[in-house]
């Protein structure tokens, strides 16, 4: 990954971000307190990203101070923090570096009224190609991603071990995997959840090639 594709990113999508975080994240001193260091922060580690794989939220709960900031709130409020033990301190090698979007560009906490369009995919597979390569496999969190990008590509969906929905599709000469595991925000009456989406994480950590 290039200094100038990461720029060209930061600039057109601000609600992109990547699967890097600092190592004392959301604590301390934590560079995501410091978002105006973030881009550079990512740079820095362009060696590490992986931007074949994708992890695809909704949309975004607030607005952002700075590129790179989405998926990276320096608070427990808003549990982006279990991404981070997921995936980085959890030591899940293919996931880590990760390209991260949300499929809708809308500012909305409440993600029930958020309606997801053909202009939404049209939008990521924009921003798929900036990376040049030819197959992605991109985990959605949740049902409305997953199912938003089902409807528009008309593809047919499996189940497998752990709760995992998997469509395979063509697009625009690109091979799109499209998994959709549950929210990483899960609480309250759906924290059960949670133990299944730590195990969906590392299951498809081991099975992407």
């Amino acid at each position: 990954m290039d200094r100038k594709t990461l720029t060209t990113i930061s600039e057109r999508y601000p609600w992109a971000s990547w699967a890097v975080w600092d190592d004392t994240f959301p604590d301390g001193d934590c560079v995501e307190k410091q978002p105006d260091q973030l881009v550079e922060f990512v740079c820095e580690r362009a060696e590490e990203l992986t931007p074949e794989i994708v992890l695809l939220g909704l949309n975004r709960s607030d607005d952002l101070d700075a590129p790179f900031l989405n998926f990276h709130a320096p608070t427990r409020r808003h549990y982006d923090y279990r991404l981070k033990e997921c995936i980085q301190d959890g030591g899940l090698a293919r996931l880590r570096g990760a390209y991260m979007t949300d499929l809708v560009d809308e500012i909305d906490p409440d993600s029930h009224t958020v309606e997801v369009t053909d202009e939404d995919a049209t939008v990521l597979l924009e921003q798929l190609r900036l990376f040049g390569e030819p197959e992605y496999h991109v985990v959605c969190f949740g049902n409305k991603p997953f199912d938003g990008l089902i409807e528009y590509f008309d593809a047919e969906v499996t189940t497998q071990v752990p709760e995992i929905k998997y469509a395979v599709t063509e697009a625009d000469g690109l091979t799109l995997h499209l998994y959709r595991v549950w929210f990483y925000g899960l609480y309250g009456a759906n924290q059960d959840k949670v133990a299944v989406f730590k195990r969906q994480l590392q299951q498809l950590n081991d099975r992407i090639s």
